[in-house]
């Protein structure tokens, strides 16, 4: 009886074991809610109006309203722009990780996929992230743009949260689509002779 005890102990043991992770873990895991980060941003243009060789700037507040959320990230696209060079400068962020600058032609998460979905991006991008991005996470980002040809300047602006969970997990949340299959707001300066 003694030198069956041990195994009489054990197979107690694995059976808590599989009970628990068979019964009970499960509804209690998936009973959780899942988290819904909300993007959002507010920007602001210093000039809507310029002569070519003025500059404008552009301040971006970026926010996550909602609840935790892994990653936030802010896009800004140049329709007129195949890759960044002195006409854009950023002036100030206070996002946790470094800025990248996107040239045309280079492969980009799409169609809010948080990277499993990847296209050619058809201009030049600025992404910046912070992560973690908590409940009432705010962002400033600053640009100075000195734009280099006369007509209408525009500049993408989006926001996304990863995880992407709802269409709240993203701003704008309707609009203009971007090559990338995602909502963007559209901003323009008239750039005069």
């Amino acid at each position: 009886m003694k030198k069956y005890f041990p195994i009489f102990i054990a197979s107690i043991l694995v059976g808590v074991y599989l009970v628990l992770s068979l019964v009970v873990f499960p509804p209690l895991y998936l009973s959780k809610e899942i988290p819904n980060p909300q993007s959002y941003f507010e920007i602001k243009i210093s000039n809507q109006s310029l002569i070519l060789g003025e500059s404008f700037d552009v301040s971006i507040f970026s926010k996550n309203i909602g609840d935790y959320g892994d990653i936030h990230i802010l896009s800004i696209g140049f329709p007129s722009l195949e890759k960044i060079t002195d006409e854009v400068k950023v002036i100030n962020s206070d996002f946790n990780h470094q800025y990248n600058f996107i040239e045309k032609n280079t492969l980009v998460g799409s169609n809010y996929s948080a990277g499993d979905q990847k296209v050619e991006s058809q201009y030049a991008l600025i992404e910046i992230m912070n992560r973690p991005s908590p409940p009432n996470g705010s962002y400033d980002f600053q640009l100075m743009i000195t734009p280099k040809n006369v007509g209408l300047y525009e500049i993408y602006v989006k926001s996304i949260e990863i995880p992407h969970t709802s269409e709240l997990s993203h701003f704008p949340h309707q609009g203009m689509l971007d090559p990338q299959g995602e909502y963007v707001s559209v901003y323009s300066v008239m750039v005069n002779p």
